[in-house]
């Protein structure tokens, strides 16, 4: 009879305990979905609850990446896949003209909430978007010694704020930039990070057996100084083919009625529109592409701040 009653009592310990951490989990989805709390504030829960003694060593984006995704963030050096040339890439090492100590690169996302397919995340209500995207590409430039800031500001909370519509998400992007701008003056290079919305076969690749997203550089020609931009998209492509052609798309130069034309393109000869994949690419295969963006955006890097040092 004794071995019954604590039999029971055990099972309703266990009851409780599921209740309890059930009435956990409707909080958060109820907080989440009122927008009372956010993926970053879900993110630093999870850290300090599950790795807490790991909060001072590793990023939120370390933490969704190591942890949550599974993906090392390893960025060893990327070699060209044409057998016939076997052409490595130049990539820089941070005691090299590049230094870490201060930002150059500026990422940004105009269409912020863009997500990619979610394999990995649901169950945290994390969603893999442009942002994440944009967070790991700064992981691998830092790793070559490159100085980056990624925007946090959201875009469609200032749109809502402004009472703007969804298409004038381009000017509020450009008032972030000026801002960074006048904040970090040694910015040189802006990167508006998009995801595709085509089918999945157009916007995928496949080398030595890893999946990959492929890269797309949009150029608007409607503003007077697109030749620079143009050219800089230009000179990326030949330098992701040299790793291997299938991964890049294309360039599409946009101008004309019904398109923005400029993309605030017209702010620096070095802003870029690049878009990694599309809706259907899960964040493993961006991650795969943006490492070796990483390094062929670091490449560029280099050889324009050597030849700048030269002129003068």
């Amino acid at each position: 009879m004794g071995r019954f009653k604590g039999k029971k009592k055990l099972n309703n310990i266990i009851i409780y305990i599921g209740l309890f951490l059930l009435s956990i989990a409707f909080t958060i989805k109820y907080l989440y979905q009122e927008n009372l709390i956010n993926n970053n504030t879900i993110i630093d829960v999870l850290i300090n609850d599950s790795f807490g003694s790991y909060k001072n060593d590793i990023s939120d984006v370390d933490f969704l990446i190591k942890y949550v995704l599974n993906i090392e963030l390893k960025n060893d050096s990327v070699v060209n896949k044409d057998e016939s040339s076997k052409v490595e890439l130049e990539i820089p090492k941070k005691e090299e003209e590049i230094s870490i100590g201060e930002p150059i690169v500026y990422i940004y996302n105009t269409h912020q909430e863009e997500k990619y397919q979610s394999a990995y995340l649901g169950e945290y209500n994390i969603a893999s978007t442009v942002l994440t995207a944009s967070k790991i590409l700064k992981e691998y430039l830092e790793d070559l010694g490159i100085g980056v800031i990624v925007e946090e500001d959201n875009v469609t909370e200032k749109l809502h704020s402004l009472n703007w519509k969804y298409g004038y998400s381009y000017k509020v992007s450009r008032m972030f930039m000026e801002a960074a701008y006048e904040k970090n003056p040694s910015l040189r290079y802006f990167i508006d990070l998009h995801r595709d919305s085509s089918k999945y076969e157009k916007t995928s690749t496949e080398v030595d057996g890893e999946k990959y997203a492929k890269l797309l550089f949009v150029v608007g020609l409607d503003h007077d100084n697109y030749e620079p931009n143009l050219t800089l998209a230009e000179d990326l492509k030949e330098r992701i083919k040299k790793y291997n052609e299938n991964l890049f798309r294309g360039i599409m130069k946009k101008s004309g009625k019904g398109v923005n034309g400029i993309y605030n393109q017209d702010f620096n000869e070095n802003t870029m529109l690049i878009e990694v994949g599309g809706q259907y690419n899960n964040i493993s295969e961006v991650n795969n592409t943006l490492k070796v963006l990483a390094n062929i955006l670091a490449e560029h890097i280099k050889v324009d701040m050597t030849n700048e040092k030269e002129k003068g």
